[in-house]
This record gives C-alpha cells, sequence and structure tokens, in this order.
C-alpha cells in the first residue's frame, strides 16, 4: 500500500503533466508534501529543483541537460563545504551522479530528477544546485571611429601580441569568418557536456545562436591584431578550468558578455556561493587578466526596495497597494524572473500570473535550502500581460527585496528601480574587472534605457564606463545590448596593452576609465560611469611616409659610400615616429636612376627594419663609375622617397669632400673648430652645408662658403654627442657629395653643493643635502642621473660603503639627503652618469666630514 507521501508525489505528477501539455507548468506545493511526510534531506535541493524533481521539464526551467539511454538527466552542481576526496566522489556515484568538473567545494554532473532527493540525502552533501545555461546580455562597423580606435590602429597599434579571452555561447557562424572577419586561427576549449571537453571548435557551435560570434568580431574590429581563445564553459567548474587554461596560454584580457541567470548576491559584489560569479573575475584577474563584463540589460526589467506588506496579507508591495508587477511579452518570450533578499531565515515564493491564474511559481524551503532565492524560467503561452508576485510564506519580513528579469527581447516593468539593476559579476568590487553599460552608436552621449546601472548595494558608482551598442557586424546586422559595448571595451583594452605590455590588470582600467569621455554629472555617475570609452590619441605618430636623414653619396666604385643611407620613418608633419610599431617597419633600398649598369649592394643587405623609426644601412656601395645616381627607399604602406643625385668616381679616387675637428672629445661648454675642404672642380667659394645629428640622424644645415683654396672653417660648442658632415652641390651638375662623418663626443659637467660645509664635524643624526647641478640639463627623456659616491677612511685608506642615484630635474639639479651612520672621517664625490646623447662627467672633489 502507498503512503500517504506517496500518494501525494503521484498526484502532482498527474497535475504537472496535464500542466505541460497545456502550454505552461505550475510547480506544485512540494514543500507542504515534504513537511507533511517530514522525509525532507538536511542538506536539501535549492533554486528550482524540488519542481524539477516532480517532473517539471529543465529545458522550461533553463537548466543544463542531456538525454542519456533516452533518459533526461539534468546538471547540478553539489557543494560539500570542504575540498572533495575520492571517497566523496563514490558516495555521489552510488547515489546516481555522474561526476564531471570540480571547483573549490563543489562536484557537477549529471543525474536523473527522479533521484534527486536521493543524492540531496548524502552524507556530507551540503545542497545541490541546478546548473543554468549562462543568459546573454543582448536584446565593423562604426564603433572603433567613435571610440578612437582607428588611430590607434593607423599607428601600428592593432593588439598584436595581446592574447584575448571570450566566454560566451552560441559561436555559430564563426568558422565561416575565419581569415576575414576573424583572425585565421583561433584556439578553443569547448564542451560538448559539462565536464566533457573538446579541443574541436564545431563544439562550441549552439545552432542559430551567434551570439558569442559577434562578440568575437567586435573585439576584432577594435583589435584586429589580437589572438583569440574562445570557450563555450557554462558551469561555475568548467568556467573556472576555462578561465585557468586561458591564463596559462598567456590570455591578459577576458571578455564575459553574459550575466547569471539568478542574481548571486543582493548587489553589494559578494556572494553567499564560494564558486560564485565573483570568484571567476578573482581567478582571473588574480592570474594576470583584465575582466571585462557587461553590466547586464535589466535596466528596465529591475526592481528592488523594502519588502513591504502594508495590509499584512503576504503579498509583497512593489508600490502603495500594488500587490503585482507587470509586463507585456509576445507568445513564445523566453525570460527568467529571480529574486533575492538577505536571509535564508525569510521565506518568499515567487510566482507569475496571467488574469488571476497563476502559471508559474518557485517555492523552495529557505530554511533548508540556506538559500534566499526563487528562480521561474517561463515561455509565455500567448500575448499579453504577465504580473509578478511574490508570496511571504514563513520567517521574518527581509529588508530588502531584489526582483530581476532577463529577457531576450526589450521589454519593461511597470514598477522599476533602474538604480542597483547590475547583473552578477557586473557589481564585483575587483579593480582589475571592467563593466561596462551601452550608448546607441548613432546616439553616444545618451544611455539605453535596458543597460543596467549602479549604485552596488555597497554605495560604489557602476557601470565603470560606457560603449556603443547596436553597431552592425557581419553576423548580425543590428547586434544590441550591453553585450556588444562589452568587446569593445576588450578591444581597446588590447590596443593599450600592445603599448604597454607591462600593464596590470588594475592599470589597464584605470588608464580606460580615465581616458573616457564624461557623459552626465557628476563623473563618474551610475549611469554612464566615468563616460563614452575614447582611447584618445594614440601614444605613437602615424607613419605617412620615408625621409632621407642622410643621402648617399660620395665614393669611388665598388667601395662604401663616404655618406652611408639614413632613412627615417615620418609622420604627416615630417616628424620621426620613434615609438610604436610603426618604427619598426623594414626599409628597402633600390636604385631609382642608374647612369650606367651599376649595381646597388650593401653589406647591411638592401631590407633594414628600422629602430625607433630609424633604417640604418651599412657598406652600401654601387659597382659602377658615373653621374646621376640615385636611390629609392620604400615601406610597405608609407610613400617612398627617392634620394638626391651624386656621382661614384673611379676606384681609388680621393673624396673631393672632407671634414676635420680639433678635437673629437670634450668637455660641456667647449668649443670645436671645424675645417672643410672641397676639392671639387671649381671648388673656391663653393657653399657648403654643415649638418649635425645624434645616432647619424642630421638636423637644419649650417651654411659656409670656402675660400679660392677650397677651405671653409668655422667655430662650434657642441651640446650633446654628435656626428658632424658637410654637404655640397657640385656646380653645373646638381649632384650632392657629402663628407665622411666626423663624431665629437660631450661629456657632461658636474657641480657639487652641500647643505653643509665641507670639513665640518657633525653628529651621525645630521641630515646632509647634496645638489649635483648637471649640465646639459637634458630633455625628460634624456635627463641625466647623478651618481655619489659615499666613502669612509680607515686603516686600509678610503673604502666605498654606499653608492646613491639621483635623476635631475628640468633644469639640471640633482638631489639626495643621507647622514652618516659611523663616526670617523667621510668622504662623498659625485659625477654625472653618461645618458644617450652625453658621456659622463668628471668626478667633482667632493665633500668631507668628520663625525661624532
Amino acid at each position: 500500500m502507498r503512503s500517504e507521501s506517496a500518494m501525494i508525489r503521484f498526484r502532482l505528477r498527474a497535475v504537472l503533466v496535464s500542466a505541460i501539455v497545456s502550454g505552461f507548468v505550475l510547480t506544485p506545493p512540494s514543500i507542504e508534501a515534504r513537511q507533511a511526510g517530514g522525509s525532507l534531506p538536511e542538506a536539501a535541493l535549492r533554486g528550482g529543483l524540488s519542481a524539477v524533481e516532480f517532473g517539471r521539464s529543465s529545458a522550461q526551467a533553463g537548466i543544463e541537460f542531456r538525454i542519456q539511454a533516452g533518459t533526461e538527466e539534468i546538471a547540478v552542481s553539489v557543494d560539500l563545504g570542504s575540498t572533495p576526496d575520492e571517497e566523496a566522489r563514490t558516495r555521489l556515484r552510488a547515489a546516481g551522479l555522474t561526476t564531471r568538473g570540480t571547483w573549490l567545494t563543489t562536484i557537477e554532473g549529471y543525474i536523473a530528477p527522479a533521484r534527486l532527493r536521493e543524492l540531496a540525502a548524502v552524507s556530507g552533501v551540503r545542497s545541490v544546485t541546478p546548473i543554468r545555461r549562462p543568459l546573454a546580455d543582448a536584446f565593423v562597423g562604426p564603433a572603433p571611429g567613435i571610440h578612437g580606435a582607428t588611430t590607434w590602429q593607423q599607428s601600428g597599434l592593432t593588439g598584436a601580441g595581446v592574447k584575448i579571452g571570450v566566454l560566451d555561447r552560441g559561436f555559430s557562424g564563426f568558422a565561416e569568418l575565419l581569415g576575414t572577419e576573424l583572425p585565421a586561427s583561433v584556439q578553443a576549449r569547448c564542451y560538448v557536456e559539462i565536464g566533457l571537453l573538446s579541443t574541436d571548435m564545431t563544439n562550441c557551435v549552439t545552432p542559430g545562436l551567434t551570439h558569442g560570434t559577434a562578440v568575437a568580431e567586435s573585439i576584432i574590429d577594435m583589435a584586429p591584431g589580437a589572438a583569440l581563445y574562445i570557450s563555450n564553459a557554462s558551469s561555475p567548474a568548467d568556467m573556472a578550468a576555462a578561465v585557468t587554461w586561458m591564463t596559462a596560454e598567456g590570455v591578459r584580457i577576458i571578455n564575459f558578455s553574459q550575466g547569471a541567470a539568478v542574481p548571486e548576491g543582493m548587489g553589494d559584489g559578494t556572494s553567499p556561493y564560494a564558486f560564485s560569479r565573483y570568484a571567476l573575475v578573482d581567478l582571473a584577474v588574480a592570474h594576470g587578466a583584465l575582466f571585462v563584463a557587461s553590466a547586464g540589460n535589466s535596466g528596465e526589467t529591475s526592481w528592488m526596495g523594502p519588502a513591504l506588506d502594508a495590509d499584512a496579507n503576504g503579498w509583497l508591495d512593489f508600490a502603495p497597494g500594488v500587490e503585482g508587477d507587470s509586463l507585456d511579452l509576445g507568445v513564445g518570450s523566453e525570460i527568467s524572473v529571480a529574486i533575492r533578499w538577505a536571509s535564508a531565515a525569510s521565506d518568499y515564493d515567487l510566482s507569475i500570473w496571467q488574469d488571476k491564474t497563476k502559471l508559474a511559481d518557485s517555492s523552495d524551503l529557505q530554511s533548508a535550502t540556506r538559500d534566499p532565492g526563487e528562480l521561474i524560467s517561463f515561455t509565455a503561452p500567448s500575448t499579453g500581460t504577465f504580473e509578478i508576485r511574490v508570496w511571504h510564506r514563513a520567517g521574518p519580513a527581509a529588508p530588502t527585496m531584489r526582483l530581476m528579469i532577463q529577457a531576450k527581447e526589450q521589454t519593461a516593468l511597470t514598477y522599476r528601480t533602474t538604480a542597483g539593476s547590475l547583473s552578477s559579476p557586473a557589481d564585483s568590487a575587483n579593480p582589475g574587472m571592467l563593466t561596462v553599460g551601452a550608448v546607441k552608436y548613432t546616439t553616444p552621449s545618451i544611455v539605453e534605457p535596458y543597460s543596467s546601472r549602479g549604485p552596488t548595494l555597497d554605495g560604489r558608482t557602476k557601470p565603470d564606463l560606457v560603449a556603443v551598442d547596436c553597431a552592425p557586424t557581419t553576423i548580425e546586422p543590428v547586434f544590441c545590448g550591453t553585450s556588444e559595448a562589452a568587446p569593445f571595451v576588450t578591444g581597446a583594452a588590447a590596443l593599450v596593452l600592445e603599448a604597454n605590455p607591462a600593464a596590470t590588470p588594475a592599470q589597464l582600467a584605470g588608464f580606460l576609465r580615465s581616458h573616457a569621455t564624461p557623459i552626465g554629472s557628476p563623473i563618474p555617475n551610475n549611469d554612464t560611469g566615468s563616460g563614452l570609452l575614447s582611447l584618445g590619441p594614440s601614444p605613437y605618430g602615424v607613419p605617412t611616409a620615408l625621409a632621407f636623414f642622410a643621402p648617399a653619396a660620395s665614393g669611388a666604385a665598388g667601395t662604401a659610400f663616404l655618406g652611408q643611407p639614413i632613412v627615417g620613418i615620418v609622420d604627416s608633419s615630417g616628424e620621426l615616429v620613434t615609438a610604436g610599431p610603426g618604427s619598426t617597419l623594414p626599409v628597402t633600398l633600390a636604385l631609382a636612376s642608374n647612369p650606367g649598369p651599376g649595381a646597388l649592394s650593401c653589406s647591411s643587405g638592401p631590407t633594414v627594419v628600422a629602430v625607433a623609426g630609424v633604417a640604418r644601412f651599412s657598406g652600401c656601395a654601387i659597382d659602377t663609375v658615373g653621374s646621376g645616381y640615385t636611390i629609392r627607399a620604400d615601406a610597405t604602406g608609407l610613400a617612398g622617397v627617392d634620394g638626391a643625385p651624386f656621382a661614384v668616381a673611379a676606384t681609388g679616387s680621393p673624396p673631393t669632400l672632407s671634414l676635420s675637428a680639433s678635437s673629437t672629445a670634450i668637455r660641456y661648454g667647449t668649443s670645436v673648430a671645424f675645417t672643410a675642404l672641397a676639392t671639387l672642380p671649381g671648388g673656391a667659394n663653393v657653399p657648403v652645408d654643415a649638418v649635425a645629428g645624434t645616432g647619424g640622424i642630421y638636423g637644419p644645415p649650417g651654411a659656409h662658403t670656402t675660400d679660392a683654396s677650397g677651405v671653409a672653417s668655422w667655430t662650434a660648442t657642441p651640446v650633446v654627442s654628435t656626428d658632424y658632415r658637410v654637404m655640397t652641390t657640385e656646380p653645373g651638375t646638381g649632384l650632392v657629395e657629402v663628407s665622411a662623418p666626423v663624431r665629437v663626443k660631450v661629456n657632461a659637467t658636474a657641480a657639487l653643493v652641500s647643505s653643509i660645509a665641507s670639513g665640518r664635524t657633525i653628529y651621525r643624526s645630521t641630515r646632509i643635502t647634496l645638489t649635483e647641478t648637471i649640465r646639459p640639463a637634458g630633455a625628460p627623456a634624456t635627463r641625466g642621473r647623478a651618481r655619489f659616491d659615499v666613502y669612509q677612511r680607515t686603516a686600509a685608506g678610503w673604502i666605498r660603503r654606499r653608492i646613491v642615484y639621483a635623476y635631475a630635474d628640468a633644469v639640471g639639479r640633482a638631489r639626495v639627503t643621507l647622514t652618516l651612520p659611523s663616526v670617523g672621517s667621510w668622504w662623498i664625490r659625485s659625477r654625472a652618469e653618461p645618458t644617450l646623447t652625453n658621456g659622463a662627467s668628471t668626478w667633482t672633489s667632493g665633500v668631507r666630514y668628520t663625525v661624532r
């Protein structure tokens, strides 16, 4: 004979079958049945599993499932409260769980719904929670230009060398875009089922769902040179494994355009679950990856407020006298409705109604599940208005109730609180995460109404910034929602990371927030954060052309030119591009005009990769005598340039133009006498240009004229170590002659002043400030560094005890403050260290003290 509780379950199953056939699902009052039977396990089922246990469709509940031998099995996460061991796994398998992934205190796997109660009763099990599919936050075009990425791309920054992870779902159409809208090769970690891994990218595809593909395409629009690592992981353990895989592969940015089906906290960036998405964020950032999360699209489908029941009839008030919150849905529209409150001592139930008929409910027993939340995944059986209601079943009233609806189509609650509508983990407080809201690309100063907003429950401002959405992609003609806004930020972060490879996640996040274009007031605010994603000017110049900084000229056939060619990469203003990918392009030389059968050769090779924007060729020569040779320089994507015409003399011919200096190593401030000699035909009264440049980059000429003997002399006071040449144009031919270079090394000078006169007796606690003045002061990039050596007198002589360095300020002053630690005689001397443009100074005479 069946027991009373068994008869109750039988009748409930029959009701469920009827409800499903009619197009909707009634969750049975399983709690009452269990209470009556007295058989509820202490570690109870939670998250709606009581309904599934009694026959509800897992597909309708939004739960991951599989069909095994014709039987539906659902994916669950079993929390043991401590790290699982093999003994625990054995007990769970005996209860019907096919074990898969493990993360922290949980084991995941598949189980037949009929065995859920048995699983929940296993010794050591704290809870059994369904694994629900993550919800996409979505309801190259103009975005790179709007966000400033175009200029960065033109300067050579494309995200090259940066690895980006994409945690998403629905990669339909992905393979067809490889090599065109997406990189030719992509790394994938795909899951056929929960915990069942595959490297075959086809297993990341959900037929008909293109969300992940559109996200990836939006990233590549911003950072076309980046590498992609994708995964369709959906369970906590699988997502943690995917993040671990990505970061181990060198992924530095992870895009997460998804939201939790159930809010994992009250909105303060914390969760009672150790395996929540907040923990996923912390895992990624701890391994060096910036985590970029969409804010969510619940700006019009959230409500938060006190859990009031003015008439004490058990139904929560959404507004004075209003016990239901409504929204309009079309037939077949799918939504996820969740409520959450702070304490499991309070028990609330959630239900959906239409025309006074209850269509679905969720009624976990919170005192057993210790999980203060309820969830309904619902498909509208018809077009119309539906009402959300919350019933206070037991326990004290919660101080705050949070309602959140995730919808695939845009809708709005009648009573809503846009503030605090962030999904999990968008309200995370981790400084290495960015939360991204959305503005439409056609009106980028106005936030989308559905874009979720802050503040967080603990008062922090969110989102961090906004980016555009509804911009077209190849796979989705209109791709709206914060799902598209987030990958634009991800792509921008890749450009910044390429320019600053050592940047930490927090530094990347800070850079993007600080460069955003403010929208609204104050800044930041809870609608748009710091403002619209705006990269601003590229940190590097945009290369447009080549220029000869030193032309090839003067030499004998078969021997190296006296003037070896030096080619610079310049921007549209003619300024040298000294940094960034555009400064390292390969430059190729070739003969542009050839008066004879001459051939150009260079010991450096005809192609040289530029360094800091400069390609220096060496050992270049032409093997045939002739007048009117010109050399052309070319680089891919840049305007090439022809050098000035020059002549090649017969082998053994002496130089026709030479330069000498009275000294090639001087102290700063010392003058040098230069002498140029021209032995050209008609060399008397020939104008010559003296040019100088650091590292062979020659600056503006200084004009001089030879006398009747072909000699020109002048005096100069070099400031930095520099190469000097003279150039002239042969009278009547227009051919350029260049001398061999003369390098003059300039050593800096240093003068030392102390706050206490040298020779004094002082105490050990006395602070001494030493100021060294360096000349030349130098630009910020080449500012000098002072070195201070501290000696102590011993029986063996002066022993160096310490070396202290200090950089000079804008006017060349470097300061240190120190104390002398023991009694005796001390001597401190200093010098200016060498820089890129100057040699070291001589040592100063220093200062001496007696310490008592």
